[in-house]
């Protein structure tokens, strides 16, 4: 997998290692990891029941701090002074499962840049934490949103960036319910993934848009565009290079998502009548699969063959090109990339040097 690891260290976060993100991979519905029954006292509760959202945070977060321990709110840096103004502290009461009180969802974190989403439950008169996800985001501040979805227990979703770099960006939203006391992560889906360069002959650009349906089914819309085209293939290309006027798969289509309540998830409504060029999971799956080339060519091989018979001269060569490297070896790449350095757990690459021959012998 080639991708540049910028500043995503889950595994530093919170109470648990987590692996680098994989969108080819299935959601897990519960994260052991992510999911409590910590006992939190009520009077902590009462205080965000009454916020001011003018008062300093870190009174509130340090005794969420000590009330969690051994555990505690992540911190990027503890060796760094923190800005009291980019504390997170956003409380929302509202009622998740249907039952008959309010719970309490809330963005924490000691750096606005890496909050965590908790949910909090009252359960026979006390309070208990169960879950706590921390997350990562950049450019943009966090969000966490409460869909009226047509059901008893309410969606409820938070956007995050998974890569960034030169070249490369990749963002998504993490879809949630709360059911029978436990968070389910039901859904992740896309939002921004592009990439130009870093070796691969593969590059691409994708962006989604999403409704939640707030009529008469508990379902999810998602709409892509996407353009896969060739990266610095050409000889005098720089390693950042992409086509992107030269599309070996390009289009836009939808999917619905509906709600699977024994597998506690959103799954991809099934078209049978649908034909092949349809979107679906495998699709989907390799927005964010930045260099699967295996998964890609198996996820749009009706694309791929419509290219190789309508295309232009140059598209077909191109693909055909593309298509014999990833039979060969599994993978297509322009460039070979090595880990150039390594701080705090994350480590950066770049465009592999060749070695220079002088007198017959490699220096």
């Amino acid at each position: 997998m080639l991708r540049l690891f910028i500043v995503l260290a889950i595994s530093s976060f919170l109470f648990i290692s987590c692996g680098h993100h994989k969108s080819d991979k299935p959601v897990p519905t519960v994260h052991k990891g992510y999911n409590f029954k910590l006992k939190i006292p009520s009077e902590w509760i009462e205080k965000l029941r009454h916020y001011n959202y003018k008062q300093n945070n870190v009174k509130l977060l340090r005794e969420l701090d000590s009330l969690i321990q051994p555990n505690k709110i992540f911190v990027p840096d503890e060796d760094e002074d923190l800005d009291t103004n980019r504390y997170i502290l956003n409380p929302i009461f509202a009622n998740l499962d249907g039952e008959s009180a309010n719970e309490l969802v809330c963005l924490v974190g000691w750096d606005e840049t890496y909050p965590s989403i908790t949910v909090f439950k009252e359960i026979k008169g006390d309070w208990y934490l169960l879950y706590v996800e921390p997350f990562y985001m950049f450019y943009t501040m966090p969000e966490l949103i409460i869909a009226n979805n047509f059901a008893k227990n309410k969606t409820f979703y938070t956007r995050q960036l998974y890569d960034r770099g030169s070249g490369e960006f990749y963002d998504g939203y993490s879809f949630y319910k709360l059911v029978n006391n436990k968070v389910y992560k039901c859904l992740e889906l896309p939002h921004e993934a592009r990439i130009y360069g870093w070796g691969l002959y593969l590059n691409q650009e994708v962006t989604m848009d999403f409704n939640v349906n707030g009529g008469n089914t508990d379902e999810i819309w998602a709409y892509f565009h996407y353009n896969f085209f060739p990266g610095a293939i050409n000889k005098g290309d720089m390693s950042w290079d992409g086509h992107t006027d030269i599309s070996l798969v390009k289009g836009e289509d939808g999917i619905n998502y509906q709600w699977d309540s024994v597998k506690f998830a959103y799954k991809p409504k099934d078209y049978k009548n649908g034909d092949s060029t349809m979107l679906n999971a495998q699709k989907v799956a390799c927005f964010g699969a930045f260099g699967n080339d295996s998964l890609f060519v198996h996820a749009f091989h009706a694309e791929i063959n419509k290219t190789l018979q309508t295309g232009t001269r140059q598209q077909k060569r191109i693909l055909k090109d593309y298509l014999a490297r990833v039979k060969q070896t599994g993978h297509a790449t322009t460039e070979e990339l090595e880990e150039t350095t390594e701080a705090g757990g994350t480590k950066f690459y770049g465009v592999k040097k060749k070695k220079k021959i002088k007198s017959g012998k490699a220096e």
